[in-house]
């Protein structure tokens, strides 16, 4: 794994302090050590960082499955299938145009079919965590501690027109993000992902164990 003090040494990745800064030192200082190292860390222009895992559980309502299907119309911001022990890999890479760190989850589900779920994370002009999703659309994040993990919680999502930013009414959203990445031992950690709409429930749940995969390429 990328240890903090690692960080900066290996050709692949510089130190990132914008997690911490988010967080406060109080919060910060609560995560579990590799956690923190992990989000310590942005790769360089032209690297990546890896993670190799399973999902056990790629699950999906029946709306949560038709708000998947209409996402495909704006990007990949949800696995658009339902599976279980679906291998699944991460990639971070810089990206420019955004000046953030774009996320690829890579699942291979039943029979070989592959979908890639792509994000860009960046700090918004207020300082706050934002996620682009595609063609406009956005998440804006809060980030918080819990047990040691750290936790990601969409507070509004929002679309980009003529200049501008306008929120989406939460009815119309697939509903609250949540994803928690929560250490286990050595280089594994657990990631979650839950959608939770105001008036259908649970849409989205995923849950998985990765590990780290370290590189100097």
């Amino acid at each position: 794994m990328i240890r903090d003090k690692d960080i900066g040494r290996r050709r692949n990745v510089t130190r990132d302090k914008s997690y911490r800064k988010m967080l406060g030192p109080a919060a910060w200082g609560r995560l579990a050590p590799e956690v923190r190292a992990r989000f310590s860390a942005k790769p360089r222009r032209g690297k990546s960082i890896r993670y190799e895992g399973t999902m056990r559980s790629v699950d999906l309502s029946f709306m949560g499955w038709l708000f998947a299907q209409v996402c495909r119309l704006i990007g990949t911001p949800l696995a658009p299938f339902r599976g279980a022990d679906v291998p699944t890999s991460i990639g971070l890479v810089r990206d420019d145009r955004l000046k953030g760190v774009a996320w690829h989850r890579i699942y291979t589900f039943a029979n070989g079919r592959k979908f890639v779920v792509r994000s860009t994370k960046c700090k918004g002009e207020n300082g706050e965590f934002i996620e682009h999703i595609g063609s406009g659309f956005s998440m804006r994040l809060k980030l918080s501690e819990k047990n040691g993990g750290l936790v990601f919680t969409s507070v509004a999502y929002e679309i980009a027109m003529a200049g501008k930013r306008f929120r989406i009414p939460a009815l119309l959203t697939p509903g609250v993000t949540t994803v928690t990445h929560e250490q286990l031992t050595g280089d594994r950690f657990r990631f979650t992902l839950s959608v939770d709409h105001p008036l259908l429930g649970r849409t989205v749940f995923q849950d998985g164990e990765f590990y780290s995969v370290v590189s100097d390429r």
